[in-house]
């Protein structure tokens, strides 16, 4: 069909990677002919104006926003980890939205902390729609954390029992049981399809204890609208290259910022031929700046930076550096690459169905800042080397390659019809569900 009417929840609109590559499936799929809109909680300074944009009120959300954080605080979860884990519990009927009753199919992205309960999901699966899940995170297969680390304990029985964030509390264990069999419930219907951005989160998924899905976890990478994201001049007047490292938060644990710290202080240190004339530029937020004062490299830390100024610094970039631990896919450097910069990653998980060693870029094979520093020194002299048109340069690295690389695989059309490949209907299940007001 090409006119589908497609309800894709988010709690945000514009906030964070997983609302963004939520609004580009949504443009993608309106693209093709469909009515495809994103109901979302959090509103941005521009979708007041957009038909593919739907808020629902702002204020019932918050009520159940605060009242899923109050539980956890209650029942003894830190108020550090009050916004890595949530409950599901807590939502704002969206299974009522006259948007997602007139639907024919339901795209659920990212929609914790109070927008989408788990009662109100088991009612839109009811209804027999064809309903995908993209997994933006592994909340789906834990018991109640978004992202667990280097974590394991949700593939093993009784998971919730070993959480870092219950500690020993009796009252949160029993909370997490029940979310956890409500979950698996839910994962067993027909109509349900989840949906993983890399390979490395479908194996994370599979992997669970929780997760039973009535069809294999299918991997759809992020729609990536590469031609928004063109290479740039790479030196500057003098000679300058720089290295952009970009995230929402720098000092997110998962970003790894001392590991790069070092990594680039090794790489300044150990091969100062490569970095000679080499600047880093680092975007997104960071409460003590001053932790990157020990760089031995000039640097610039602009903080979180809107769409336009980031492109313009992955254009004039030489390298795209990630430091992560783990990513489920790795949008910085598919825009970075995009904008023709070489990417400089480890490879411990999504970062992998992005970069290729060695064909489109260069994955440090150990988690160590030396084996970054090495992978910055490669990516730095094969970038010379392509612009001197130097004969033994390797194919693959000069910045129109980069950008068809990414632009071939990530093609918003192509991942759409991906998606849309996956919105067979199906007889309505029969789960329960509780009702609510919207």
């Amino acid at each position: 069909r090409q006119d589908m009417k497609i309800a894709i929840l988010s709690t945000n609109y514009d906030l964070g990677g997983a609302a963004i590559v939520t609004r580009r499936l949504t443009d993608a799929l309106r693209a093709l002919g469909h009515d495809a809109r994103m109901i979302v909680a959090r509103p941005g300074g521009a979708d007041s104006a957009d038909p593919a944009v739907m808020a629902v009120d702002r204020r019932r959300w918050l009520v159940t926003f605060l009242r899923e954080r109050l539980q956890l605080w209650l029942r003894g979860v830190k108020r550090r980890n009050l916004f890595k884990i949530s409950t599901g519990l807590f939502g704002v009927d969206l299974h009522l939205h006259p948007f997602v009753q007139e639907a024919d199919a339901v795209i659920i992205g990212w929609a914790s902390q109070g927008f989408l309960s788990l009662d109100s999901m088991a009612a839109i699966i009811a209804t027999g729609k064809p309903v995908l899940y993209m997994m933006h995170d592994l909340w789906a297969a834990t018991c109640l954390c978004h992202m667990p680390g280097e974590c394991h304990s949700f593939s093993q029985p009784s998971h919730f029992m070993k959480c870092k964030y219950l500690g020993n509390s009796d009252r949160l264990a029993s909370l997490a049981a029940a979310v956890s069999n409500r979950k698996m419930e839910l994962f067993r219907a027909e109509n349900l399809r989840l949906v993983a951005v890399s390979t490395w989160q479908r194996n994370q998924v599979e992997s669970s204890a929780l997760i039973m899905p009535a069809h294999p976890v299918e991997v759809v990478p992020h729609a990536f609208p590469a031609e928004l994201f063109l290479p740039g001049e790479k030196t500057d007047a003098e000679g300058r290259r720089t290295i952009v490292m970009a995230a929402a938060s720098l000092d997110d644990p998962i970003k790894d910022l001392p590991t790069a710290i070092d990594a680039l202080n090794t790489f300044a240190y150990e091969y100062p031929e490569d970095a000679r004339g080499v600047e880093v530029h680092f975007t997104g937020t960071l409460k003590d700046p001053s932790v990157l004062s020990r760089l031995r490299l000039p640097y610039t830390h602009h903080g979180l930076v809107d769409q336009e100024e980031l492109r313009r610094l992955y254009a004039g970039a030489t390298v795209v550096m990630s430091s992560s631990k783990y990513e489920t896919m790795g949008a910085t450097l598919m825009e970075g690459m995009a904008c023709g910069a070489i990417p400089v990653t480890f490879g411990e998980a999504g970062q992998r169905d992005v970069v290729t060693d060695a064909v489109n870029g260069f994955i440090a094979p150990a988690h160590t800042a030396a084996s970054l520093a090495f992978a910055l020194s490669t990516a730095m002299s094969t970038a010379r080397a392509v612009a001197a048109g130097d004969p033994d340069a390797p194919a693959g690295f000069s910045p129109a390659e980069l950008h068809a690389s990414v632009a071939s695989r990530f093609a918003p059309e192509t991942i759409a019809r991906r998606i849309l490949a996956l919105l067979t209907p199906v007889e309505p299940t029969g789960f329960s569900s509780k009702g609510g007001n919207f």
